[in-house]
């Protein structure tokens, strides 16, 4: 027969896999059986096996040529689906007897087509299917490009969910089988990143996300302006409407006691490999304006110096699918240890990101202040299969201007520097509009003097792109 099961000899037997080295060994089997299994795959049927144990020699059946991975496939959905044996299949995958359900023939056994995503959640479901093991297909998946059938797995038995009136968003991710925003609702992210995965997001109204604070004012400084969050979408068909992670405007300054501006709190980013985040503005005043940040706006100075803005951290990717990749394990993990409370052994954090927020400005007892330093731009990421359209707001915020009253000199504060947009397409990108400008620098006190006006920010970036998608 050429199936490699031992047939003649009483003693365990060895049978290589087809094109590989490694050696599997597993009991005797009779002849009868073999041709049974195989016939049983072949006409996908899994009520003709004769002994259930004997999946456990499946994969075999595929290594030694009698079957296709297509028939296999089309044999485990059936086994799955219809003859309630998905603890059985979850079994083998987690312990891998003699070798034969090895991570090769389970991840290319995920990606077929004809394995469908009812029977990959009902594994994920299954209490014989280990975290790790969950884990495992749900990274194979992402890392082979098959971004839609990762999404119709993990939204599988979701619920679809409406907002038909403003609502805040306390917990993130919010996963759904379809989210819709109806036209005028806003919703407002209450945690620095609001990531939202569907099938299908169809946005028709506004989201708000808000990200590191801007600095505490020091008297009448100006307090910096806070930065924009951060909002990810992940969907097959995607209408983004307007997505707001524009940084906030810095304070004017007004009279009051003395101080050095405080320091702006710091972004996290993501980006592809050559692109940068955007730096804010230097306060206005020589050498005693705050700093620019990376990306917030530095605060205003004067006879006491301003503050400098948040300096963000930054995480590069190498190409958009690694950036895309990336986010969808954070995410399986995610769904894995707070919906299945499944704990994988290793697991890889959400992506978090949003803007830096501004410095504050400095102060001087009686005198004109230092304004505070615009909030940097936030970060959109968001894949679609299909995006439909979408608006961006991802600019800079403005610096503050100084206390107007009569006294020094005192510098306006920095704006902040624009934001990063990225859209991530599968198949086609309708109409996408996008701001990433830097923040408009504060205006310096001129009643005794030339004003020392805040610097602008850095415009942002905003990136669009297709991505590789199998499916």
């Amino acid at each position: 027969m050429g199936f490699g099961f031992a047939t003649v000899t009483p003693s365990a037997t060895s049978v290589a896999q087809a094109g590989a080295a490694a050696v599997w060994t597993y009991p005797q089997r009779s002849l009868t059986d073999i041709q049974s299994l195989v016939s049983a795959i072949q006409n996908n049927n899994p009520g003709a096996v004769p002994s259930y144990a004997d999946l456990t020699y499946v994969p075999d059946a595929y290594y030694s040529g009698q079957v296709s991975l297509t028939q296999v496939a089309t044999f485990i959905d059936n086994a799955i689906r219809n003859y309630a044996l998905a603890n059985s299949i979850a079994g083998l995958i987690s312990n891998n007897p003699y070798n034969l359900w090895n991570t090769n023939f389970v991840g290319s056994l995920a990606v077929n087509p004809y394995l469908t995503v009812t029977s990959l959640n009902m594994l994920m479901l299954s209490a014989s299917m280990t975290a790790n093991s969950a884990q495992f297909l749900l990274y194979y998946l992402a890392k082979s490009y098959y971004y839609n059938k990762w999404i119709e797995t993990v939204t599988a038995n979701a619920p679809s969910i409406t907002f038909s009136a403003n609502a805040t968003i306390s917990t993130s991710p919010l996963i759904a089988q379809n989210i819709t925003i109806a036209s005028g609702v806003t919703v407002t992210c209450g945690t620095t990143t609001c990531i939202f995965v569907a099938q299908n997001f169809n946005n028709q109204g506004t989201i708000v996300a808000y990200g590191a604070p801007g600095a505490a004012p020091v008297g009448g400084a100006g307090a910096g302006g806070t930065g924009g969050g951060g909002i990810v979408v992940i969907a097959i068909t995607s209408a983004l409407g307007t997505l707001n992670v524009s940084g906030g405007q810095g304070s004017d300054g007004t009279p009051s006691a003395s101080g050095i501006g405080n320091t702006g709190s710091a972004g996290i980013f993501y980006v592809v490999t050559g692109m940068a985040v955007a730096t804010g503005g230097a306060g206005g005043y020589a050498n005693n304006a705050g700093a620019s940040g990376h990306n917030g706006g530095g605060g205003g100075g004067g006879a006491e110096g301003g503050g400098p803005g948040g300096n963000a951290t930054v995480n590069s990717f190498s190409s958009p699918n690694a950036m895309v990749t990336y986010i969808l394990q954070g995410l399986s993990d995610w769904w894995l240890i707070n919906v299945l409370a499944k704990t994988p052994s290793s697991t890889t954090p959400l992506a978090f990101m949003y803007g830096s927020g501004g410095g504050g400005g400095g102060e001087a007892s009686g005198f004109v202040t230092g304004g505070g330093g615009g909030g940097g731009g936030g970060e959109i990421v968001a894949y679609g299969y299909n995006i439909v359209s979408g608006t961006i707001n991802a600019a800079g915020g403005g610096g503050g201007g100084s206390g107007v009253t009569s006294g020094d000199v005192y510098g306006g504060g920095g704006g902040g520097g624009g934001g990063l947009a990225f859209i991530f397409y599968g198949a086609t990108s309708g109409s996408i509009t996008a701001s990433v400008a830097g923040g408009a620098g504060g205006t310096g006190y001129t009643g005794s003097g030339a004003g020392y006006n805040g610097a602008a920010g850095a415009n942002g970036t905003a990136y669009i792109a297709a991505v590789t998608v199998n499916g």
